[in-house]
């Protein structure tokens, strides 16, 4: 009776968000790309239905021959510089109309480290607002925002030769008007379409079979990064006898420490994730995982650790991966990568086990799931279990003859890894906010790569919290890599934590790479000495306090996030509640309060 009920709603607030544009067609461009280079166009004529949906729908069995891409561009989806309106990319930028000339792309199968978070994108111009959908081929395609000569456009672009699944391509492009016509009603289309198909459901409903995840909801983070060998590795593929040394930061005794700082200083509920537990400690020997590290305290005091843990009302998970890989794992076997073209193995980074070599889904499932994830559960973890990863990069594409792999497949895999972690131990989360993994996945560990600091493309505004106007209520997350150790950063950074409603995340030695390259700032907490434990737990309790207000939050949809003036921002919920932020250097007024500089004031 309640699901029904739940149902009759999002039905409801679905058809008030599809509203109906006219009966208009639309001319959607197609543009044929070949293998040398040269392009063809066509124009085809697309009736929006009742709804307001335009579907466009292009066959691969009516594909010419020779085609390699077709980019995909209705009429509404053009604007003109100086023109009222923006786009939304799913990496959480809008851009106005003001360059004649620029770009920027959202890399699918053309990059490793896809953005492309979710299958959307959207724009506002003066004749339409919509918010298109890619229902099919969501891994094959690039997303282009082009200024050319003063005329912006915004297009998906397919890549339909070679190793592609067997899908046409199918775009649902979601006309909104009045009060949807924005991009928090092209977030709130796509989480209607998200629920309406039951590819996910609400935390608040998940909970009720899921207590892990309703304590999770309600505490921060904390990540204590226990011990690493040097990273990059000065040696490729380590054996045991060139293996470098590894570090040892934490201690198990030490993380009973900093259990005992925290109960003193008066944090009631934490999630603990200890990274390193495993063989030769952070990214040593993947996919091998045990023994636990016996610099470390061994597998006894890890028990003990993880009981007292529990006795003190915390939860306590361990970091895995099962997308990474080194040849000096115990249970290395060169049938696990993933293969190019040409069969060799593919690699793109040096970490501490040496050369990273990416794994094969399929291979990594069959091999060692689920009886590796039941042993990490043996050990007493219980909560939301931390995969390395998974959630961060676009699915890899494996051209192994015995373990053949679209990026679509991979995905599958990817979501059955995380499905039995969650089985087995409570709850999962991972590294980003990849949607895929959406009706699984519990925690990102944040959204957005980089969004607070390093230089962005000149075509883009500013950020806007279009994933949390989505999943706010749905997956858990840290809304940057920035925002992790916040409440020991500047207010401003502070205060993007609170805008984006993200949920508090600490993380012991997130400063470790020997290149210095540190993506979560320079900000770091320790413990090497009482002082240290001291300012770290002093820190967390400062985060802890502040997210006692808001923490409910978690629970409810995001469903408006607006400038109210320049650099003053308005995020709504569901219940109600909405919290202003004010980036000025002035005080700023609203309803009569105030809310001072770099800071923000909750509304009830």
């Amino acid at each position: 009776k309640t699901r029904k009920s739940f149902m009759k709603r999002m039905l409801f607030s679905i058809l008030t968000v599809f509203c109906v544009c006219g009966l208009m067609a639309a001319q959607v461009e197609l543009t044929y790309t070949f293998a040398d280079k040269h392009e063809e166009k066509k124009t085809v004529s697309v009736t929006p239905d009742a709804k307001g949906v335009v579907t466009v729908i292009v066959k691969r069995s009516q594909l010419p021959q020779g085609v390699e891409w077709v980019s995909v561009l209705p009429d509404f989806a053009t604007a003109k510089v100086g023109e009222e309106g923006y786009y939304v990319t799913p990496d959480g930028f809008l851009g106005t109309f003001r360059l004649q000339n620029g770009a920027y792309m959202i890399g699918g199968p053309s990059v490793v480290h896809g953005r492309n978070y979710m299958p959307i994108f959207g724009m506002k111009n003066p004749r339409a607002t919509f918010v298109g959908i890619v229902a099919t081929m969501r891994f094959e395609y690039d997303l282009h925002v082009r200024a050319k000569e003063g005329v912006y456009t915004i297009a998906p672009r397919f890549r339909v030769a070679g190793f592609v699944p067997p899908d046409d391509i199918v775009i649902h492009y979601h006309l909104l008007e009045g009060r949807n016509a924005d991009y928090a009603g092209m977030a709130r289309a796509y989480r209607n379409y998200q629920l309406l198909r039951e590819v996910c459901k609400p935390i608040s409903v998940r909970i009720k079979e899921q207590p892990e995840l309703d304590y999770a909801a309600r505490c921060p983070e904390i990540r204590i990064r226990q011990g690493w060998k040097p990273a990059p590795s000065p040696v490729m593929e380590q054996s045991l006898a060139t293996e470098p040394p590894m570090k040892v930061a934490v201690t198990f005794d030490r993380v009973g420490d900093i259990l005992d700082a925290l109960k003193r200083v008066g944090v009631k509920r934490a999630q603990l994730c200890l990274v390193g537990w495993n063989q030769k400690g952070h990214d040593g020997r993947w996919p091998q995982m045990f023994p636990v590290e016996e610099a470390l305290g061994g597998e006894a005091k890890l028990r003990r650790l993880i009981r007292k843990a529990h006795r003190m009302g915390y939860r306590i998970v361990g970091h895995t991966n099962s997308s990474d890989g080194y040849s000096i794992a115990n249970v290395w076997d060169w049938d696990l990568p993933v293969k190019r073209q040409d069969g060799t193995p593919y690699s793109h980074a040096v970490w501490s086990g040496g050369r990273m070599y990416s794994l094969c889904p399929q291979r990594v499932f069959e091999r060692f799931y689920p009886q590796d994830i039941r042993k990490v559960a043996d050990l007493g973890f219980r909560g939301l279990h931390y995969i390395d990863v998974i959630t961060i990069v676009q699915p890899p594409r494996c051209f192994d003859p015995n373990h053949p792999c679209t990026p679509k497949e991979s995905a599958m895999w990817f979501d059955r890894i995380l499905a039995a972690c969650k089985d087995h131990i409570g709850g999962v989360s991972s590294e980003g906010g990849f949607d895929y993994a959406c009706g699984n996945l519990d925690y990102a560990l944040y959204v957005y790569f980089g969004g607070l600091s390093g230089k962005h493309n000149a075509m883009h505004d500013r950020l806007v919290p279009i994933w949390q106007l989505v999943y706010n209520g749905i997956i858990l997350n840290n809304p940057f890599t920035e925002t992790v150790n916040a409440p020991a950063k500047d207010l401003f950074t502070q205060t993007k934590l609170v805008e984006f409603n993200g949920r508090p995340t600490f993380y012991i030695y997130s400063k470790f790479k020997s290149d210095n390259k540190n993506w979560m700032g320079e900000i770091d907490l320790r413990c090497a000495t009482d002082e240290e434990l001291k300012q770290t737990v002093a820190c967390v309790k400062k985060g802890y306090d502040e997210f006692e207000a808001l923490s409910d939050l978690q629970f409810e949809f995001m469903e408006q996030h607006e400038q109210l003036a320049p650099n003053v921002f308005r995020t709504a919920f569901s219940n109600g509640a909405e919290i202003i932020c004010n980036y000025t250097d002035s005080d700023y007024v609203h309803k009569g309060q105030i809310i001072a500089p770099n800071r923000y004031r909750l509304f009830r």
